[in-house]
C-alpha cells in the first residue's frame, strides 16, 4: 500500500530513515494531512521561523509526521545532492523540484527545467505528482496533490499555486515562448506583454503571432508555469549574437572607409592644385596685403577675374576714389 502524501512518498524513496525525537502519534498529519504513526508534536516542531500556518491541512492536529518532519529539516540528505567540497551539507529539499510517478522518484533543479519539462508533458499511466519549487525559500512537498491514474490533465504545485497542466496541443506555447527567447526577448517581456523596440527589430512576426495565439492567456497559471519552463537555445543566441556583431563591425568598417576615402580626396586636391604664393603672402602680411605681378602672371594673362591690376606705387586714397566715387 503507497504513502497518501508526495511527503511520505519521498521519504520511503530515501530510505524512510526516522528524524530524532518523533514519538507515536496515530492520526493525522497537522502539515500534509495524511495518515500517520509517528511524528513530532506541534508545538515541538513548528519554530518561531515556520511560516506556512495558513497552509496547514489538518490545523487540529496534534502531530506532524515523521515524513514531513524529514523532508521539511535541513540536515536530511537530498538523493543525488551531495556536499559539495569543504561543506558539510548537501542540498535543501525546498531548493529542488520533486517529481514522482511509476518510473520512481527524482529531483531537479532551477537548472535542469528540461528535465522538469519533459516529466509533465509525458503521459503518465499510474499514479503521479509534481512538486515544483521557484524561489527555493518554501517547502513545496507537504501540499503536492497527487494526480490518480489515467489522469489525462494533471496539477502541479508551482511553489504554492495549483496549476492544471493542458492537453498535448497547449504545450507548444513553450516552444513558441522558447523560440522568443533565443531570437531576442526576454521574459519579462512576454510576462507583461509590452515588448522593446529591439524585441520588435529582432522578432516582430514571432511577437505578433504569438500576441495572437496565446496573449488571453497571459493571466492564467499555466502561462506563467509555460514560461518559467521556458529556455532560450543557447547554442542559436550565440549564432544570432555573432552575427548581430559581425554587421556592426562590417558597418564600421564601411563608415572608417568613407571617412578615409574623402580624406584622401581632399587631400589629393589639395596636392594638385598649384599653390599661390600671394596668399601665403597675403596670409603673412593681413587683411591690407595685395596681390603682386607675379600672381598676376600666375594667372596667365593680365589682369585676373577677382583683381584689376594696380600698381605699387598708386595712392591708397586714389584707388578708394576710384572705387566708391566714380560712376
Amino acid at each position: 500500500m503507497l504513502p497518501v502524501s508526495p511527503s511520505q512518498i519521498v521519504h520511503v524513496a530515501c530510505g524512510a530513515t526516522e528524524p530524532q525525537d518523533c514519538v507515536d502519534a496515530p492520526g493525522e498529519c497537522w502539515l500534509c494531512g495524511a495518515a500517520m504513526q509517528r511524528g513530532q508534536r506541534v508545538a515541538d516542531w513548528a519554530g518561531a521561523s515556520f511560516t506556512g500556518q495558513t497552509r496547514v491541512k489538518r490545523p487540529d492536529a496534534t502531530h506532524v509526521c515523521s515524513a514531513c518532519v524529514f523532508v521539511c529539516s535541513r540536515v536530511s540528505a537530498v538523493p543525488g545532492r551531495p556536499p559539495k567540497e569543504g561543506k558539510s551539507l548537501g542540498g535543501n529539499f525546498r531548493n529542488y523540484s520533486h517529481l514522482w510517478d511509476e518510473h520512481g522518484y527524482t529531483n531537479a533543479s532551477k537548472g535542469e527545467k528540461p528535465k522538469i519539462r519533459e516529466f509533465l508533458s509525458r503521459f503518465h499511466v499510474g499514479a503521479w505528482f509534481a512538486a515544483i519549487a521557484d524561489s527555493g525559500q518554501k517547502h513545496v512537498l507537504p501540499w503536492t496533490p497527487i494526480n490518480p491514474a489515467g489522469t489525462r490533465r494533471g496539477v502541479v504545485l508551482f511553489d504554492e499555486q495549483i496549476v492544471t497542466l493542458p492537453q498535448v496541443a497547449g504545450w507548444s506555447i513553450v516552444s513558441h515562448m522558447t523560440d522568443l527567447l533565443t531570437a531576442g526577448a526576454t521574459k519579462e517581456e512576454i510576462e507583461r506583454g509590452d515588448y522593446s523596440a529591439r524585441a520588435w527589430q529582432l522578432c516582430g512576426d514571432g511577437l505578433r503571432s504569438f500576441e495572437e495565439h496565446w496573449g488571453d492567456k497571459r493571466r492564467s497559471a499555466w502561462f506563467g508555469l509555460a514560461l518559467w519552463l521556458s529556455q532560450r537555445d543557447e547554442a542559436e543566441v550565440q549564432i544570432r549574437l555573432q552575427a548581430e556583431k559581425a554587421t556592426k563591425d562590417a558597418r564600421r568598417s564601411k563608415g572608417r572607409k568613407a571617412e578615409n576615402v574623402d580624406g584622401r580626396s581632399t587631400s589629393s586636391r589639395a596636392r594638385g592644385v598649384p599653390r599661390e604664393r600671394h596668399a601665403e603672402r597675403a596670409e603673412a602680411l593681413g587683411d591690407s596685403a595685395k596681390p603682386d605681378a607675379r600672381s598676376d602672371a600666375h594667372n596667365g594673362h593680365a589682369g585676373a577675374v577677382d583683381h584689376e591690376p594696380v600698381s605699387r606705387d598708386a595712392d591708397p586714397g586714389t584707388e578708394q576714389l576710384d572705387l566708391f566715387g566714380r560712376g
